[in-house]
């Protein structure tokens, strides 16, 4: 059996997998009172492949690339399971990490490719602007909430 029908299989099995769990959810034979299995999962998991490919591939240079989707999806999908788990809100402060979430995986793409130094410029302008933005945000509540304890 080849890698390609082998990996064919185990994605097959593991969306069959999760489909059920789903389905018997719904159906409200089981009951999940964990949020791991909530809907970001579906980011998760395609994100966790992208970096076993890489590193299956005996992290290979030139399969590095595999890791921009990858580390974008694993910020993302952390993220969602933060924004779950706080009922969505703290959604209006941390918007930011949806434009450091690039910079995470072309950080990864530099880190394990070669490091090319070209890819730390829009890692770094990612990565100001979206902690421009997150310290902004941190000292308007910080300001707000000075205001509140002075009444």
């Amino acid at each position: 059996m080849t890698k390609q029908k082998l990996g064919n299989i185990i994605t097959g099995l593991s969306l069959i997998i999760i489909g059920t769990v789903i389905f018997l959810e719904n159906l409200n034979l089981i009951e999940l009172q964990f949020g791991i299995f909530s809907w970001p999962i579906f980011i998760f998991i395609p994100a966790l492949g992208f970096h076993a490919g890489f590193f299956l591939s005996g992290m290979r240079k030139d399969m590095a690339g595999l890791l921009v989707p990858g580390g974008i999806m694993m910020t993302l999908s952390l993220l969602f399971y933060f924004e779950i788990m706080t009922d969505f809100q703290y959604a209006e402060y941390t918007w930011p990490i949806y434009i450091f979430a690039p910079a995470v995986g072309l950080f990864e793409l530099w880190l394990f490719g070669g490091r090319q130094k070209g890819l730390l410029i829009p890692v770094g302008i990612l990565t100001v602007i979206a902690g421009f933005f997150l310290a902004q945000m941190l000292f308007a509540a910080i300001l707000n909430f000075g205001q509140l304890s002075l009444l």
